[in-house]
């Protein structure tokens, strides 16, 4: 009797073995089955981030190689500042000037391409202040449209609008050389773009009442005669290079925050009412 009782607390003790045995494989497939699907969650949330990326990828001209001059000039109620700006800063983007008059274009990354080669990114360079209503120049001169304005082209009309003074800022564009009449932008300022090579640009301060094709063209045979050179014996007056900073191959430089524009740059400003 003692040797049966004996086998049976052994049979007992294998068939509960063999019972929990038959578990461990379920156990065994939880484990990669959860794994596989955290790197299948991994996967769809990388390319939903390269998606989005893409969608905010500079679109356009100009493009890394591209290396374009243009024409600014500051209007003020009646009459040009002649000063002239150079970088205090080093150059960290490729768009910016040598004190000549010209904005030099030539992006070093991609943070400044296509719809991100602003006039935002410009100032930013020069160490411009340049708001819709405002523009600060580096030497402290302030032209705000809230100031004492510009005086009115016509103190004798019956409208208070005209007869008063007051001021506005505007960015004047010429597409081209070429171009006699220029587009006009009052707002959004920062994000109003570099589209080609040989534009000129006016940030006119002058009174509202002022028909945009009244503000003034700048002198632009400097610009004509710089685009006739070769670039090899195009001048620096400044001394400086347009080497840009060592950088990556500049294909994951972002804008700067506070500066990423639209995809489409502001609409054009009509005409000030008569």
């Amino acid at each position: 009797m003692a040797r049966s009782a004996a086998a049976k607390k052994v049979a007992k003790a294998a068939s509960a073995g063999g019972s929990g045995r038959s578990f461990r494989p379920r156990r065994d497939i939880l484990f990669p089955a959860a794994m596989l699907l955290v790197v299948l969650l991994g996967v769809v949330l990388i390319l939903v981030a390269r998606n989005e990326r893409s969608s905010n990828a500079p679109a356009g001209p100009p493009r890394l190689g591209d290396h374009w001059h243009s024409l600014y000039a500051i209007y003020d109620c009646d009459e040009f500042i002649l000063d002239l700006y150079p970088n205090d800063v080093d150059d960290q983007s490729g768009i910016h000037t040598h004190g000549d008059g010209l904005i030099h274009i030539h992006p070093f990354h991609t943070g400044v391409t296509g719809q991100f080669a602003t006039v935002g990114a410009f100032m930013r360079e020069i160490e411009f202040e340049l708001t819709d209503s405002t523009i600060e120049l580096p030497d402290g001169t302030i032209l705000d449209e809230s100031g004492e304005g510009c005086a009115s082209p016509d103190p004798d009309s019956d409208d208070p609008d005209i007869s008063e003074p007051g001021a506005e800022l505007r960015i004047m564009r010429w597409e081209t050389l070429q171009a006699e009449k220029a587009l006009a932008f009052t707002e959004d300022l920062r994000d109003v773009r570099f589209l080609d090579d040989g534009q000129i640009f006016v940030f006119a301060f002058v009174h509202p009442s002022v028909e945009n094709a009244d503000v003034p063209r700048p002198d632009d045979a400097f610009l004509r005669a710089y685009l006739n050179l070769p670039p090899e014996d195009q001048p620096l007056i400044d001394g400086s290079t347009e080497e840009g900073p060592v950088l990556d191959d500049g294909s994951d430089t972002e804008p700067v925050e506070g500066d990423l524009p639209a995809t489409s740059e502001p609409s054009e400003t009509s005409e000030p009412a008569e």
